[in-house]
C-alpha cells in the first residue's frame, strides 16, 4: 500500500494535529491581541496623566483611547476560548489573572473616567490667591464619590487573584496594577472625606483657627518628628491666613504634667506632659493634639483652637511637586532638596536662632505656594493624598461634627482600638539622644502570624534598625547634630526608645534584642486595652540592631492584620498588612 494513502487512522491523526495547530494559532492570536490592548491602555493612561493640566480636549482624547483599549482587552478575554485557557495546567492562573485585570480595567475606565474628568476640570478652581473655593469643594463631592465607587468595583475584581501563583512577567504587571488601583481607591476615599469636611473646616459656617505643627524627622517622635516649628492658621469662608508663628522650644517647661493618666506616665514619663515638644511621644495623634491644645491655651488663652494639623518635610516635598519650587533665604526649595535643606544642612551651618528663622520662613513660603496658585493642582492633590497615606499629614479637629466627617480616615492618625476582628500592631519610635541623629536612622519592621487557636492568633514581629552613617563620619558632626553627649549617649551614636503596642486585648511575650532576652527587664503597661512594651536600642554604626518579639492577638481577632510604624525621614509608607493564620 502506498505511503501516500490517507488511511482513516492517518486522517484522524492529521485532523487532531490541525486542531491543535488551529487552537495554538487562535490562542497565540488572542494573547497577542490582549497584550496589544493592554499596552495601548498603558500608553493612553500615561498620556492622560501627562495631560491632566493641559486642557479638556487632550484629556478627552487620551480618555477615549484608554476606554477603547480597556474594552477591547475585556472583550478578548471574555469568551469561551479564554475560559478554557484559565483551566489549562501551568498557564491557567496567568490567563485568569489577565482576564480579571482586563475586566477590572474596563470597569474602571467605563465608569470612572467621566467623573474623574469632571474632577480634573474643577481642581484648578479649588485654590486661588490664598482662598479655597468652598463652593467648588462642594461641587467635587458627587464626581469624587462616583469615581470612588468605580475604582472600588475595579479593585474588587482583582482582589481574589493570588499573585504568588502567577509567572514572573504576569505577576509583576498584575501586582503593579493591583497596587495602582488600591492606591487610587484609598486616595479617592480620602478625597471624598476631604471634600465633605473642607467646607466646614475652612470656615464656611464660622471662622476657624488651627495650630499647624511642623514635625522634624531628624529628631524622631512617635507621630513623625519633634514639633520644632509651629504656626496658627485662620480660616474664614475659605480664606486662609498664617497668623502667629513660633518654635516648639519656646514654650516653657511646666512644673507638673498636664492631664496625664497613670498609664501614660508609666509609658512615656512626666516629660510627656511637661514639654511641648514631647506631646507626641504617643503615636495617637488625637491625644497629642489634646496635649498641644492644653499647653497652647496656657500661653494664648485668647486664641482658642479648633484643631491641630501636622506635616513633616517629606510631606512638604510631596506638596512642592504640585505647588512648584519656593524661594526662602536665598535657597530654592524643590521636592528633591527640601528634606536635606531643612533636616540636615541648617544644623551644620546655622545657629539655633537662624534655624528657627529659616523654618518659619520656609513654612510661610510653602503655605503661600500651596494656598495660592499651584503649578499643578492635580499633582498637589496627589501629594496631599500620598502624605496622608504615609501618616505625614495628620488632622485632629476638636469640633465633634468635623471629627465625625473624618472618622476612619488616615489623616486622623488615631491609635486603633478593637474592631472585633482585625489585629493591629503598632511600633512607635522616639529619640532619647536629644540630637538630630534620626536623620541617619533607618529601620523596617515585619509581623507574621504563626498560628491560630481558640480565636486568637500568635504573632511574631521584628524591627531592624541601623544608622546610615559610619562611626568615623558620625563622630565629627557638630554637637547640635550628635547631642554632644548631654544625655549620656556617646556623640555619633543614638538612643532610640521603641515602643511595641500589641493588639487590643492581646499580650506581649518574649522580646529579644540582638538575640538576647530583654523582656525580663521590660515593663509592660496596658494603655486603653493595649499592652505596651518599651525597648531601648543603642545605635552606633551601620550594623543592624534587631528586635524580635512574640505576641498574641485579642479574642476573635482572626482576620488579616495591620502593622503601623512611625514615619521616618525616608519617603515611603508606614503601614503594612499581614496574613491571618486562622
Amino acid at each position: 500500500m502506498s505511503a501516500n494513502v490517507l488511511t482513516p487512522r492517518r486522517l484522524l491523526v492529521l485532523t487532531a494535529l490541525l486542531a491543535v495547530l488551529a487552537a495554538g494559532t487562535h490562542t497565540g492570536w488572542l494573547v497577542l491581541q490582549v497584550r496589544s490592548d493592554l499596552l495601548d491602555a498603558r500608553s493612553a493612561a500615561e498620556r492622560l496623566r501627562q495631560t491632566a493640566d493641559e486642557g479638556q480636549q487632550a484629556q478627552r482624547d487620551a480618555a477615549d483611547d484608554l476606554r477603547a483599549a480597556a474594552a477591547d482587552a475585556a472583550e478578548h478575554t471574555d469568551g469561551l476560548w479564554w475560559s478554557v485557557m484559565t483551566r489549562v495546567p501551568v498557564v491557567g492562573d496567568d490567563a485568569a489573572a489577565v482576564r480579571a485585570l482586563s475586566g477590572s480595567l474596563d470597569t474602571l475606565t467605563g465608569r470612572g473616567l467621566d467623573p474623574l474628568a469632571t474632577v480634573l476640570d474643577l481642581l484648578p478652581r479649588l485654590s486661588h490667591d490664598g482662598r479655597v473655593a468652598i463652593g467648588v469643594a462642594r461641587q467635587l463631592q458627587a464626581p469624587v464619590a462616583q469615581a470612588h465607587g468605580a475604582v472600588a468595583l475595579a479593585r474588587d475584581e482583582v482582589a481574589g487573584i493570588e499573585a504568588s501563583d502567577l509567572s514572573g512577567a504576569v505577576r509583576e504587571q498584575f501586582e503593579e496594577y493591583v497596587e495602582m488601583v488600591t492606591d487610587a481607591d484609598a486616595a479617592l476615599a480620602s478625597g471624598l472625606t476631604a471634600t465633605r469636611a473642607l467646607p466646614t473646616m475652612l470656615g464656611g459656617d464660622e471662622p476657624r483657627r488651627y495650630l499647624l505643627i511642623f514635625q522634624n524627622n531628624a529628631e524622631i517622635r512617635a507621630t513623625g518628628g519633634l514639633p520644632g516649628s509651629w504656626a496658627t492658621v485662620e480660616a474664614d469662608r475659605g480664606r486662609l491666613r498664617m497668623a502667629r508663628q513660633g518654635a516648639g522650644g519656646g514654650f516653657a517647661v511646666l512644673p507638673e504634667p498636664v492631664g496625664l493618666s497613670k498609664a501614660e506616665r508609666g509609658i512615656y514619663g512626666d516629660v510627656h506632659g511637661t514639654y511641648f515638644v514631647n506631646a507626641n511621644f504617643t503615636p495617637d495623634f488625637p491625644r497629642a493634639a489634646e496635649l498641644w491644645r492644653e499647653r497652647f491655651a496656657l500661653d494664648y488663652p485668647e486664641e482658642p483652637l479648633d484643631g491641630v494639623v501636622a506635616l513633616d518635610p517629606v510631606a512638604l516635598s510631596y506638596l512642592l511637586g504640585g505647588a512648584g519650587p519656593v524661594e526662602t533665604r536665598g535657597t530654592t526649595l524643590t521636592p528633591d532638596n527640601i528634606v536635606d535643606e531643612l533636616l540636615h544642612r541648617p544644623y551644620l551651618e546655622l545657629t539655633p536662632g537662624e534655624q528657627d528663622r529659616l523654618f518659619a520662613d520656609t513654612a510661610r513660603a510653602v503655605f503661600d505656594a500651596v494656598t495660592g496658585d499651584p503649578e499643578s493642582p492635580v499633582d498637589l492633590v496627589q501629594g496631599l493624598s500620598r502624605a496622608s497615606a504615609e501618616g505625614r499629614l495628620l488632622v485632629a479637629p476638636f469640633e465633634n461634627a468635623e471629627a465625625e466627617l473624618l472618622a476612619g480616615s488616615d489623616v486622623l492618625g488615631a491609635l486603633p482600638g478593637d474592631d472585633g476582628e482585625t489585629p493591629h500592631v503598632h511600633v512607635a519610635l522616639n529619640d532619647a539622644t536629644g540630637s538630630k541623629m534620626s536623620y541617619f536612622l533607618r529601620y523596617y519592621g515585619d509581623v507574621s502570624a504563626g498560628g491560630c487557636q481558640d480565636g486568637r492568633q500568635s504573632l511574631q514581629g521584628s524591627v531592624t534598625l541601623r544608622q546610615s552613617i559610619s562611626p568615623r563620619d558620625a563622630r565629627v558632626l557638630p554637637d547640635y547634630v550628635t547631642g554632644g553627649g548631654r544625655y549620656g549617649t556617646t556623640p555619633g551614636s543614638q538612643l532610640v526608645l521603641m515602643r511595641i503596642y500589641a493588639p487590643h486585648g492581646g499580650s506581649i511575650g518574649e522580646i529579644r534584642l540582638n538575640g538576647e532576652r530583654v523582656d525580663k527587664f521590660t515593663k509592660i503597661v496596658e494603655l486603653d486595652g493595649r499592652p505596651v512594651a518599651t525597648v531601648v536600642a543603642a545605635l552606633s554604626s551601620t550594623d543592624d540592631v534587631v528586635v524580635r518579639w512574640d505576641m498574641e492577638t485579642g479574642p476573635g481577632q482572626t482576620a488579616d492584620g495591620v502593622l503601623e510604624m512611625t514615619p521616618s525621614v525616608v519617603p515611603g509608607r508606614n503601614r503594612w498588612g499581614f496574613s491571618s493564620a486562622c
